[in-house]
């Protein structure tokens, strides 16, 4: 079982300026959380006050309900491994590099090498044992470090941006295998990242950050669909960001955006706002092709994008909108340029955040 996480009040300061603000968070014993937020958020000050790497100038850090003593914090720090972003390893072998901390720990030869073998079985690597830890790909010195992190049988695992530097076939195969080691072990968790891609196969939770403040905290689908923020909204995939006037009118609310064009919404705010779509949410449809009433805009594809499997379409519906499909639904719909489609999204699609 992994361990409770709680700080309160946590205040830092940095240069003179406050970097980082939390009154509260709460991680509970084998939950996985997601730390987002743009650059200079405080992401990763908040991760190494968590991972007791860094003292807050004020409030207090709690493992299991213990109130961190820094002077004594040693007895928490062997019950936790941390991962960074480049995987710091030694000039020896694969092996060697994974014994390490066990080695450190003075446990007997034997178990070393049951443990450490089981690791890198675990992890694919198995076969590179004996190999340089300096002659890897950045994909197989990442999965050393995680198995260095894991051989430790840690109760809690920090994780600062681990994938960002690998291509993305080596960082979807190292998230799935994450996600089913994470949930075997029930290891608690907390990983910093930019990639709003990874939020919805890791993490149980997310806690967005801004101006080192926790702006909003909730599952990875509400954070998706419904980010507090403009600056928010951008950081985690939403590429259509309409400024727009909304008001009630019998239960329903209406925003009627630059350019004359009035969408239904799924947010019940007035005044000033800023209307949110994310693209995978616009369906695209002949002209001719029966819509429902709601949210239909007759529009021109101007330009396609390719993006692996999936396609960034550009419209102009009056106003500039980008959709997401497949590479087999725009064959199969015959989407080009210049051609007039429909696009049709919901109006609980559409978020507004106050302007």
């Amino acid at each position: 079982m992994g361990i409770e996480i709680r700080l309160e009040g946590i205040r830092v300061q940095k240069g003179g300026r406050e970097v980082l603000a939390v009154d509260e968070l709460v991680v509970r014993g084998s939950e996985v959380w997601a730390l987002i937020g743009p650059n200079g958020a405080g992401k990763s000050t908040l991760l190494e006050v968590m991972a007791l790497l860094e003292e807050p100038d004020r409030g207090r850090v709690f493992y299991d309900g213990h109130k961190i003593d820094y002077r004594r914090a040693l007895f928490w720090r062997r019950r936790m491994a941390v991962v960074f972003q480049e995987a710091l390893l030694l000039d020896t072998t694969v092996f060697n590099n994974v014994a390490l901390g066990l080695r450190f720990r003075g446990y007997p030869r034997s178990v070393i090498k049951d443990k450490v073998e089981h690791w890198l079985e675990v992890f694919r690597i198995g076969n590179l044992a004996d190999r340089p830890a300096r002659c890897l790909s950045g994909g197989e010195a990442q999965r050393v470090s995680l198995a260095r992190a894991f051989v430790l049988e840690p109760q809690v695992l920090f994780l600062d941006e681990p994938f960002a530097a690998l291509d993305l076939p080596t960082r979807s195969s190292l998230i799935e295998e994450l996600h089913y080691i994470l949930r075997q072990t029930g290891i608690t968790a907390v990983f910093v990242t930019h990639d709003f891609t990874e939020l919805p196969f890791l993490a149980d939770h997310v806690a967005a950050l801004q101006g080192g403040r926790i702006i909003q905290r909730g599952t990875p689908g509400h954070i998706l669909r419904r980010p507090a923020s403009i600056e928010l909204a951008g950081l985690v995939g939403i590429s259509n960001i309409l400024p727009g006037e909304a008001w009630l009118q019998g239960g329903t609310v209406r925003v009627r955006l630059q350019g004359g064009v009035t969408l239904l919404a799924g947010t019940r705010l007035n005044g000033r706002v800023v209307a949110c779509l994310r693209p995978e949410e616009i369906t695209l449809q002949a002209p001719d092709t029966s819509a429902p009433a709601a949210n239909v805009l007759r529009g021109c594809i101007r330009r396609i994008v390719p993006r692996g499997s999936l396609c960034r379409i550009e419209l102009d519906c009056g106003i500039p909108l980008v959709a997401e499909t497949g590479i087999h639904q725009l064959r199969q719909e015959g989407l080009t340029p210049g051609k007039e489609v429909l696009a049709a999204f919901p109006p609980d699609a559409v978020h507004l955040i106050p302007a």
